[in-house]
């Protein structure tokens, strides 16, 4: 996403890399919020930003299936440049009920990659999981690199879940999601071999 507003107003005055990286971080703003708290002129500037980096995502909505619990959005100013969904759950793995928070819809706008922004998102949200009695991060990417960097590996295990289209439950699915199910132990329970039940949708 080119953010032509940031663009035009910040002057670089010939920073190197490492300096701007700094400047842009100390003009940034990190906000957890609750999903509830979202106004509806925050919902449309996440909706540019998710429609801008997903080719697929509805044009109507800040959701591709259902609503998270909350947000992680970062700011430079009135401008909208990371996004992070999260879904607090139960899930079983082989029977074994374990918490998890789900990561949805990680981006960044293209002015601002490369900047280690979605790693100090992952980061973010690794602290929280470790101190509020989580068991696992989990997320489904296509692009594993991120993911790796940061301790996630893929896994292998039978998943099942609710399927959703266009807010009408449709059935269960169930079949390995080993080209993009990842996982990051967290806390002191292990991961399994066995089925996955996600008690819910597929986030």
């Amino acid at each position: 996403m080119k953010n032509t507003r940031y663009c035009q107003t910040v002057n670089t005055n010939g920073r190197s890399r490492a300096s701007l990286l700094r400047f842009i971080r100390q003009l940034m703003h990190i906000e957890t919020v609750a999903e509830y708290r979202i106004p509806n002129r925050v919902h449309k500037l996440i909706n540019r930003l998710l429609v801008e980096s997903f080719s697929d995502y509805p044009l109507e909505r800040s959701y591709y299936k259902l609503l998270p619990q909350f947000r992680y959005l970062v700011w430079v100013g009135e401008d909208l440049i990371a996004h992070m969904g999260i879904e607090h759950r139960v899930i079983t793995i082989a029977g074994i009920p374990a918490r998890i928070f789900g990561l949805i819809d990680l981006c960044v706008a293209s002015s601002y990659q490369s900047q280690k922004i979605a790693t100090s998102l992952l980061q973010q949200i690794e602290e929280l999981g470790t101190t509020s009695g989580i068991d696992f991060l989990m997320l489904f990417a296509d692009d594993p690199r991120l993911y790796t960097k940061n301790g996630y590996h893929r896994v292998a295990n039978l998943c099942r879940w609710m399927m959703v289209d266009e807010h009408q439950t449709l059935g269960v699915g169930e079949e390995s999601m080993s080209d993009c199910m990842m996982v990051k132990q967290i806390g002191i329970q292990t991961w399994q071999d066995g089925t996955v039940d996600l008690l819910g949708y597929l986030f």
